[in-house]
């Protein structure tokens, strides 16, 4: 058995309702995860294990999160609620499906990335923005984006784009969303 299908297991039982919106979000992201491996080379096995895996913790507390989180990633979460599912998810891949790093790291920092990601992460932060099911206008201005101009430029879009309308709704941007958006900014150039 495949580890991908081993997540689709866990993802049954977590999601039993084939029709519950997150469940089809998550298949969304891996089918444009899985597109985005094979356009840029990446391998397709490890995208779909961190698709699938992404959103596993998104309905998880905070107190879900005490005995398996360090304390500086609680208290980061405890400022940025946003973030928890994100870092619970990636201590799930870890606990029940493997060890690879760079899945890891692609789950912990779906959200919306960090500095110096690798292309897995790149793969799943934007295949998460830009999946199908994502009817938002800024969502699929940038999927139509992300294959005209590429995933630099996407990447670029969806955290400008992010930071404006969580700054309408006043809240403030992460401090590497700011630094996400510098880098990206120079790539694009």
């Amino acid at each position: 058995m495949r580890l991908s299908d081993k997540v689709r297991l866990l993802l049954k039982e977590k999601y039993p309702n084939p029709l519950d919106k997150r469940y089809i979000h998550i298949l969304g992201v891996e089918k444009m995860a899985i597109k985005l491996a094979k356009m840029y080379g990446e391998d397709v096995e490890k995208a779909s294990i961190a698709a699938l895996m992404h959103d596993y913790s998104k309905y998880d507390s905070i107190d879900d999160a005490y005995g398996k989180l360090n304390d500086e990633d609680i208290n980061e979460c405890k400022e940025y609620p946003f973030l928890l599912h994100a870092y619970l998810s990636a201590y799930y891949y870890k606990e029940l499906i493997g060890d690879d790093l760079d899945i890891f790291n692609a789950i912990r920092y779906h959200v919306f990335g960090r500095t110096n990601m690798s292309l897995l992460e790149k793969i799943i932060v934007i295949s998460d923005y830009t999946e199908e099911n994502r009817k938002y206008s800024n969502c699929v201005l940038c999927r139509e984006l992300l294959f005209e101009k590429g995933i630099d430029y996407a990447i670029y879009f969806s955290t400008e784009k992010t930071i404006e309308y969580n700054m309408g709704l006043g809240k403030k941007p992460h401090p590497v969303q700011l630094e996400i958006l510098k880098e990206y900014k120079e790539k694009i150039k």
